[in-house]
């Protein structure tokens, strides 16, 4: 009986470790397993204090300046900075509303898109992306939407799966991810960059358990960065079928608060600020 129970236990052994069936197996198959990997984090400034809460971040028209913003209910103003966290200006684009700015985006040419997306009570269907030469804020245009998939009567309280934190520009759209808080996933969808009313079309996910509240691809086209907070969560586009394609890779942060904004200054290097006032680096 002894020797029996010692050969079980071998075999069982060996099934385990053939098989994969130890601790950081997945029951999800299709969820690839995220390493975290620690943090490589630089603080380069503290924000000014007319910045009071920082949602959104893009590269400026020069090397090391910066476009940000502030989050829902406050003036419709773009803030322009340097990296050391000087208010260079400050740029009014009333009488457009702040009903609740998330996050920035930049295309080729330099334009500015303002994600007014956010929707956490969930009632808001139809949403505004506007689009903007931040030389000049007086001529803003508006790139409405709806999401093609969301359903009748899902806007109630027991149901958070479409608000919108992240967005980015890639060869002629826009893409937003979007934090489902019912099952975790982050939700990808794509909307022209031309002003106009469209729908947002659904294109991939991935089971991320954060959620999402930046996102931008880097220059070259091959890293995908979705931020949560204090993660940064890699990915390698392979088309736009698979924009969230690849393993995931998570780095971790650090202590940096509440990190709501992130842009990619080169294909290596990640600017970030957080919700406390404060600008960080990371470099890959």
């Amino acid at each position: 009986m002894r020797l029996s129970f010692k050969l079980a236990i071998l075999f069982f052994t060996a099934s385990m470790l053939l098989y994969g069936f130890g601790e950081n197996s997945s029951l999800e198959s299709s969820v690839p397993e995220t390493p975290v990997v620690a943090g490589q984090t630089t603080k380069i400034a503290n924000l000014p204090k007319k910045i009071k809460e920082s949602s959104g971040l893009e590269e400026a028209d020069q090397p090391g300046t910066f476009y940000t913003h502030n989050d829902a209910n406050n003036p419709a103003e773009l803030f322009k900075i340097d990296q050391n966290g000087k208010l260079l200006a400050t740029i009014s684009l009333a009488p457009i509303e702040n009903v609740d700015w998330e996050d920035l985006a930049r295309d080729d040419k330099g334009h500015i898109y303002i994600a007014d997306t956010g929707n956490n009570s969930n009632k808001r269907k139809k949403l505004k992306i506007y689009k903007l030469n931040p030389e000049q804020p007086e001529e803003v245009a508006e790139i409405t939407f709806e999401y093609a998939d969301r359903k009748a009567g899902t806007a109630d309280k027991d149901h958070f799966e479409f608000d919108c934190e992240a967005i980015f520009w890639y060869r002629s759209n826009l893409y937003l991810t979007i934090k489902d808080r019912n099952d975790g996933l982050a939700r990808l969808y794509k909307v022209p960059d031309q002003p106009g009313d469209h729908e947002a079309k659904p294109i991939g996910s991935y089971r991320v358990n954060a959620p999402i509240t930046a996102a931008d691809i880097s220059p070259d086209g091959t890293t995908l960065l979705l931020l949560s907070t204090g993660k940064l969560h890699l990915f390698r586009p392979e088309g736009e079928r698979k924009m969230l394609g690849g393993k995931m890779q998570t780095l971790d942060l650090g202590k940096v608060g509440q990190t709501e904004a992130a842009v990619f200054t080169d294909n290596k290097t990640i600017v970030l600020t957080s919700e406390q006032g404060n600008m960080y680096r990371y470099k890959l």
